[in-house]
């Protein structure tokens, strides 16, 4: 099977028919006719249905021993390709380059090479920004790990820039916070400085990604271009930022012979190659396949330590240049796979050999919602978790350390139902048949209100077109409503200038007293929570009530298609019976006022030149019939074409960026240059926002989400025309994630004991990376005790009856978030009920240590205690908080004595002594096994007086430590071999027997002297 496990199939589905042959005849008869290809395909639809990505298979990475490893732990190397500069070649890097990247090529990493200087990142902060974003985005959407490079090159001193890098490589690490697949390269190629120099820029660096994302894997350029890792020997970067920290060496096999000093470096520096080409290091001329052979093969394990390293080629790009992967002007054909000769080589040893990543790793994760996406207050939130390569008995769901419910059946989910306001740090827990427990990345959510409906208004009177006689009273109506809420008022406009209100329906105004003129009115509608909404407009006219003696009313002079209304003088209207109105001139229509057949609305159309306006009566008496005209000429010139408005958007600026939930102020400025603006309405994108009627107009908008957005202003002016601002785009940032606090229950120790009616203090220490402690609850099971909101933290619980407790404390910091401590358990005994004065054992063994106290029936009124003994005893140690119980350690030499102790009282008998005889027992022995000297089996030190240090020399089931009476005081599990473990830093002054049970099904029993 070497032949089919030394290629790469690209990633897809296969749909192949089986052909009914012995497999030995069927594979001599395809090798002779269509060759190993055909074979290899045919024995992968035996095997493969869906090929898993190099993501799903890897899962998390970490450095282990300088080699880089997947989550399993298995030394992996990533192969693939490196881009050229974002801002040059943006066409070549989009969503279909990375599918052909990863499913043809089958490339298991990419690497985003932002430059920074040379018109890169300083000219363009947001767009780059954004550019990555989608790149991680496509790269995890297609299972490849993706590395954020700061392209570094000229100038190469990164300390140029530190500021910048601090704040870019945050808010790439906040955006992408606990995605497996990102990697992070801080400088590409440092020049001109020394490694002191760049490990300064680097300490400063690397805290910004870490607050963010704590374990993702760091690469750190060297000096030298890249090229001179081993001056990192000797002052390598440490401290608590320093795990799954790798460095970078860079080589053209055109001009770089350096195979031996590489192979001496990586016995003590760990590798990742992100860069390297086929031709010399600029890039172009000669390509020397022979030394890029040898340095592939160096990289896939063949070097004197064995050691996998991970490369990236340069670079997928069409430059016209002998490094470029593909051929000039592919990328604008969409030509993932039209290849230089250099892009067929790489190719070729990125799909051979096949990756080989060792089992499947094990995953779980959040499948929806996505992280940093925002719900609606008040409705349902459903959490969807995947898992993979493995067997789940349940999955639990976690808000924080907040346990919300599990599913124990795929596909597992859980509604949240009427979700509330606030932000949500959700995980799942996968508990596995075998194995310990898988635990997802966070997916932070955040509830807000749902955004508010505008409201809806049409305006209903008067009609468009209608015509009145000055002084005309005019009533406005309008419907109005709101379908979140409510409205608040019904404003009426002519134009810009307020006429009036209404606040109850139905909503009406009367205008009275409106002299002539033509008008546009419309109405504006407020509903509860200020948002705003704007009728369509309405034109009336209002003509002027001419000279009461002229036989026809109406004006001397029209424009062209203009409409107008005539009407016959009432002095001539007594017994009219009909009317019959024309023009001489040339008009488009005549209508008729309904009902009132002496006026009619004239639309004199694009052709009148003039003429006479005339109407024929009918009368019912003399004179029986009578004609009226009157001349009406075109007005001197014609009304001038309307201008559209202008309008600018001043607020935001563009390429501003705000934190989530947002508030964005939008202003606007707009003016008219031949009449009124009537509103400016903002947009993100197509969808309108809200509108303002006056100026200054302005919008907020409240409550937006993570993402990028394109925001115009849209001004309408009086006459409808309408005119759009540029576009304004804006970012708004993922809320930065609040760490949870640390808490630990210092006493009481685990497994203490008491007698009631008991008084129990209660310590814990509490502390938060990013803020502060607010307060710390001290809880039994579920039930507070209470809290304390200063440090040191304590409470005492007093009065405890006889039975089994459970502690906890539980820390909130400044921003709300919670932690909860391991619990701890104690016991409290009932009273005795012995009549002993004194109760505890009899005898003592040699070097035992023993608990003994004074019976409750003696501690009535008493104020002190002071314990002694008349045998020799290493040390006598009263409990605190419980003076009258001791801890005695009888120490090596006890041959026997009386244990006691006085007592003084606040009542008679007002002091007291009490006594009890204590002989020594026979030895203790190890039931069924041979008590081992603990010095040969790595535990140290010992005695010891504070912890116990042991190096496990197998796997362990489990490592329990008992007393001397036999309780268990210390319990750990899976123990791989070659670990180094500590415990029994709470555990008293005493001898102790540590049982360990090996995964072989082997015992050890030490013993452990604790001082």
């Amino acid at each position: 099977m070497a032949l089919f496990s030394s290629l790469k199939i690209a990633r897809g589905t296969y749909f192949l028919s089986i052909v009914p042959l012995s497999f030995r005849c069927m594979k001599n008869a395809i090798v002779r006719i269509f060759g190993v290809s055909a074979l290899l395909l045919i024995v992968h639809a035996f095997t493969f249905g869906q090929s898993s990505t190099p993501l799903a298979a890897n899962g998390r990475l970490q450095v282990i021993n300088r080699q880089l490893c997947n989550e399993a732990g298995t030394p992996i190397q990533l192969r693939g390709m490196s881009s050229h500069g974002l801002h040059w070649f943006d066409q070549c890097y989009n969503s279909s380059a990375l599918q052909t990247l990863a499913n043809d090529w089958g490339a298991d990493v990419f690497r985003a090479a932002m430059y920074v200087d040379e018109g890169g990142y300083m000219n363009n902060k947001v767009g780059l920004r954004n550019k990555v974003n989608q790149l991680v985005d496509w790269s995890a959407q297609f299972g490849m790990y993706c590395i954020i490079d700061w392209h570094i090159l000229n100038p190469g001193d990164p300390n140029l820039h530190t500021a910048d890098a601090i704040e870019f490589f945050q808010l790439m690490a906040q955006q992408h916070a606990g995605k497996k697949h990102v990697i992070y390269e801080i400088c590409n190629e440092p020049n001109g400085v020394n490694w002191p120099s760049v490990k300064s820029y680097a300490e400063q660096v690397i805290p910004a990604i870490r607050q963010y994302d704590p374990d993702a894997i760091i690469l750190v350029g060297t000096p030298s271009w890249s090229g001179s890792p081993g001056d990192v020997r000797s002052n390598p970067l440490t401290g608590p930022n320093a795990h799954n920290i790798m460095y970078t060496f860079h080589f053209y096999a055109g001009s770089h012979y350096t195979q031996s000093y590489i192979d001496d470096v990586i016995k003590t520096v760990p590798l990742f190659v992100s860069e390297w080409g086929t031709s010399n290091y600029s890039g172009n001329g000669g390509n020397d396949y022979t030394n890029a052979q040898n340095w592939v093969s160096f990289m896939g394990g063949n070097n004197s330590s064995g050691m996998k390293i991970s490369w990236c080629n340069w670079s997928y790009c069409d430059k016209d240049e002998s490094s470029a992967a593909l051929m000039p002007g592919a990328c604008g054909n969409n030509g993932w796979n039209n290849t230089s000769t250099s892009g067929t080589w790489v190719k070729d040893k990125i799909l051979n050999p096949a990756d080989n990543f060792g089992p499947p790793t094990p995953f779980i994760a959040i499948s929806s919602p996505a992280n940093n996406s925002t719900v609606t207050i008040g409705t349902n939130l459903t959490i969807t978790a995947n898992v993979g390569n493995a067997t789940a008995t349940v999955v639990e769901f976690y808000d924080g350390t907040i346990k919300l419910g599990e599913d124990a059946t795929a596909p597992y989910s859980l509604t949240l139902s009427n979700i509330q306001a606030g932000t949500y740090h959700l995980t799942v827990k996968a508990l596995l048949n075998s194995g310990g427990p898988l635990t997802s990345s966070l997916v932070q959510v955040t509830a807000i209100p749902a955004p508010n409906q505008p409201p809806t208004i049409t305006l209903t009177a008067p009609t468009n077109g209608t015509t009145f006689t000055a002084p005309a009273a005019i009533s406005i109506a309008a419907n109005a409503a709101d379908s979140d809420g409510s409205v608040a008022k019904v404003e009426f406009y002519n134009g810009s200038t307020k006429l009036g209100e209404d606040t109850s329906a139905p909503y009406s105004f009367d205008w009275t007293n409106v002299a002539s003129g033509a008008y546009t009115i419309s109405a504006k509608v407020t509903d509860n929570q200020n948002s705003v909404a704007t009728s369509g407009s309405v034109t009336v006219y209002v003509n002027s009530p001419g000279n009461p003696s002229a036989d026809i009313i109406g004006p001397d002079c029209v424009s062209v298609n203009e409409t107008k209304l005539f009407e016959l003088n009432s002095i001539n209207l007594p017994n009219a019976n009909s009317f019959s109105w024309w023009c001489t001139g040339s008009t488009q229509s005549i209508t008729a006022v309904s009902g009132q057949p002496s006026k009619v609305n004239i639309n004199f159309g694009a052709n009148f030149s003039g003429g006479q306006v005339c109407v024929g009566v009918n009368y019912s008496a003399a004179p029986w019939y009578k004609q009226f005209c009157k001349t009406v000429t075109l007005c001197t010139g014609q009304p001038p074409v309307n201008q559209a408005p202008s309008v600018s958007l001043t607020a935001p600026s563009n390429n501003a960026s705000f934190t989530a939930p947002a508030t964005i102020a939008l202003v606007a400025t707009a003016a008219d240059s031949d009449g009124s603006i009537s509103k400016v309405e903002f947009y993100n994108g197509n969808t309108k926002l809200g509108e303002d009627l006056t100026s200054p107009y302005e919008f907020s908008w409240v409550n937006i989400g993570a993402g990028s957005y394109s925001l115009t202003a849209k001004a309408t002016d009086n006459q409808g025309a309408t005119g759009t601002s540029s576009a304004v785009s804006v970012t708004v940032n993922a809320p930065v994630v609040n760490q949870s606090p640390s808490v630990s229950l210092t006493a009481p120790s685990n497994n203490a004991s008491f007698t009631a009616p008991a008084t129990i203090a209660l310590v814990a220490t509490a502390a938060d990376n990013d803020g502060s402690i607010s307060k710390v609850e001290f809880y039994n099971g579920n039930t507070k005790l209470g809290e304390d909101p200063t440090s040191p933290y304590e409470f005492s619980w007093a009065n405890v009856g006889a039975g089994s407790y459970s502690l906890t404390a539980k820390a909130t910091d400044n921003q709300g978030a919670t932690s909860t401590s391991s619990a701890v358990s104690v016991t409290v005994n009932a009273p005795p009920t012995t009549t002993a004065d004194i109760i505890g054992d009899d005898c003592a063994a040699v070097n035992s240590v023993k608990a003994f106290e004074l019976n409750i029936t003696n501690r009535a009124n008493a104020t002190s205690y002071s314990w002694w003994s008349t045998g020799s005893v290493q040390s006598i140690t009263p409990t605190s908080g419980q003076p009258y119980k001791v801890t005695i350690n009888f120490g090596q030499w006890f041959s026997g004595g009386q244990v006691c102790v006085g007592v003084n009282y606040s009542a008679s008998p007002w002091y007291k002594q009490y006594c009890k005889t204590v002989n020594v027992c026979a030895a203790a022995r190890v039931a069924a096994e041979e008590l081992v000297s603990a010095d040969a089996f790595l535990l140290y030190p010992n005695p010891t007086q504070n912890v116990f240090t042991w190096v496990s020399d197998k796997n362990v089931e489990t490592l329990k430590v008992y007393d001397i009476l036999g309780l268990e005081r210390v319990g750990l599990e899976k123990i791989m071999r070659g670990t180094k473990v500590s415990f029994g830093e709470h555990l008293s002054t005493g001898i102790y027997l540590i049982r360990v049970n090996y995964e072989d099904k082997t015992h050890l029993t030490l013993k452990g002297i604790k001082q």
